[in-house]
């Protein structure tokens, strides 16, 4: 793999906006970036497209967890919680040192809820999800040593419970790096700024180089046979306005052009 930076860039991106790509992804974030690494991977022609830096905006602004989502088990969305507690579970293995345990611990008062054994009860069911068991209680006496300082006041103990945190743009910049290992390509300083049709279907974007170069380049057209908007951007709102978006989801705007289905079985995209 070639080395990723700005003499690459300016020598790849007259032969990338040549190609024929099965799909394009705008939008540099951890989105968008983990939906061109599976395209990558089942091996089809991707491209991503930034008009910024990777992760300039909030998946580099996040709070840095990876958590399970303690809190869905409260409100008995069990299945939510048992597939974000394996990815959590995932990611450690995945990537030590980028993703890393981070503990927590949730203090008893006489009188306050919830009390040791609700919440022992809850994080009992938390760590099934997760197939591994990651929390223990800490009577006074030995809470006093995890965590000096405490107010004692009417303290029974704590409880000591685990999930994850992360350097999220570090997290996008690896898994960027991982989609490019699989044979996708992504380019930052890219502004897509107008869609292009044919018999009414959208085929692909019109992108402008906002990187300072002498001569300043003109618009770059970039034919594609699915298009995926990962951010709330400008080009979002513009697939949305135009038409060209099919469904709908959170932070995301996805678009089927020209009959390609999507298949979560290795190979390109059927048309």
């Amino acid at each position: 793999m070639e080395p990723w930076n700005a003499t690459w860039r300016t020598r790849a991106l007259p032969e990338l906006a040549a190609r024929d790509w099965d799909l394009l992804v705008i939008g540099g974030g951890i989105c968008g970036a983990g939906i061109l690494r599976e395209a990558a991977r089942r091996g089809w022609r991707c491209l991503l497209l930034e008009q910024r830096d990777f992760a300039w905006g909030t998946s580099s602004r996040s709070s840095k967890m990876v958590h399970g989502g303690l809190r869905y088990v409260a409100k008995g969305q069990l299945g939510l919680t048992r597939d974000s507690v394996r990815e959590r579970q995932r990611l450690l293995g995945e990537a030590p040192g980028l993703v890393e345990p981070l503990s927590f611990v949730m203090p008893h008062y006489r009188g306050g809820f919830p009390g040791p054994k609700v919440f022992g009860g809850l994080l009992s069911l938390y760590d099934a999800l997760a197939g591994k068991r990651n929390h223990l209680f800490y009577p006074l006496q030995q809470l006093r040593y995890l965590a000096p300082g405490i107010r004692e006041d009417g303290l029974l103990g704590g409880t000591r419970f685990f999930d994850a945190v992360t350097d999220d743009a570090r997290l996008v910049q690896r898994v960027l790096g991982e989609a490019r290992a699989e044979g996708g390509e992504a380019l930052n300083g890219m502004r897509v700024v107008e869609l292009l049709r044919e018999a009414g279907r959208v085929v692909g974007v019109l992108a402008e180089d906002i990187e300072p170069r002498q001569p300043a380049p003109g618009p770059i057209a970039c034919a594609s046979r699915a298009l995926v908007a990962s951010a709330r951007c400008a080009a979002a709102t513009c697939c949305c306005r135009a038409g060209a978006c099919r469904w709908r989801m959170p932070s995301a705007l996805c678009t089927r052009p020209m009959g390609a289905r999507y298949s979560s079985s290795p190979g390109r995209a059927r048309r």
